[in-house]
C-alpha cells in the first residue's frame, strides 16, 4: 500500500485539523500528547478560555479510548499495562474547535451507549448540570466512576452543540464508535 504523506498532510490541513493521532494509547501517551496540544494552542494564540474547553474534552475522549477500546494489546511488563487503539483529532471549522475520536467497542455495549448519548442529546444545559450532579453523587455512593458516564455529561456541558455520535457495526463481535464534540 502506498500512502502519500504529503497528500494526507494537505487533506488534514484543508479540513482544519490541527492535531491527529491514530494508534495505541495509554495513560502516559494521553499526558504527553495533551501537553503538546495545550502548548500548540497557546503558541497559536488561542484564548485560555477556549483552550480550557478544548483540552478537557480532548483528554476525556483519549481516556475513553484508553479505558473502553475493544482493540487491546497486553504489554508484558511489571504492571501488565494494556495498550488500546483508537483515533482522535482536533480541528477548527467555521471558527469553532471540534474534537473527534473513534475506537472499536464490543457490540454488547452499543445499545446502552446509544441510549446514554441520545438522552444527553435531548438535554439542555440546565438539565445536563442537574444530571451531572446526580450521576456524580450516584458514582460516589457506589464507589466507582468508571462507566458512570460522567465524562460524556461533562463533554455535553462544555459543547456548543449536542454531542454527535455514530456506531457502525463491523462484524458479529465489534462495532466502531465515533464521537464528535463541537466547542
Amino acid at each position: 500500500m502506498e500512502l502519500n504523506m504529503f497528500d494526507l498532510y494537505k487533506n488534514l490541513t484543508k479540513e482544519g485539523i490541527i492535531f491527529c493521532f491514530c494508534g495505541s494509547a495509554s495513560q502516559s501517551i494521553v499526558e504527553g500528547i495533551g501537553e503538546t496540544l495545550w502548548h500548540r494552542m497557546e503558541i497559536e494564540g488561542h484564548e485560555i478560555s477556549v483552550i480550557g474547553k478544548v483540552f478537557p474534552i480532548f483528554v476525556e475522549q483519549m481516556q475513553n479510548i484508553v479505558s473502553h477500546s475493544a482493540e487491546i494489546i497486553k504489554v508484558e511488563s511489571d504492571d501488565s499495562e494494556e495498550l488500546r487503539f483508537g483515533i482522535i483529532l482536533v480541528g477548527i471549522e467555521d471558527g469553532r474547535f471540534y474534537v473527534r475520536c473513534g475506537n472499536y467497542i464490543e457490540n454488547e455495549r452499543s445499545e446502552e451507549l446509544s441510549r446514554t448519548l441520545r438522552e444527553l442529546q435531548s438535554m439542555d444545559k440546565q438539565q445536563l448540570k442537574a444530571h451531572f450532579k446526580e450521576r456524580r453523587k450516584t458514582a460516589r455512593s457506589v464507589g466507582t466512576g468508571k462507566g458512570s458516564g460522567l465524562g460524556f455529561i461533562e463533554m455535553a456541558r462544555k459543547a456548543s452543540e449536542p454531542l454527535d455520535f455514530d456506531i457502525t457495526r463491523v462484524n458479529d463481535e465489534r462495532s466502531f464508535f465515533s464521537l464528535t464534540t463541537i466547542i
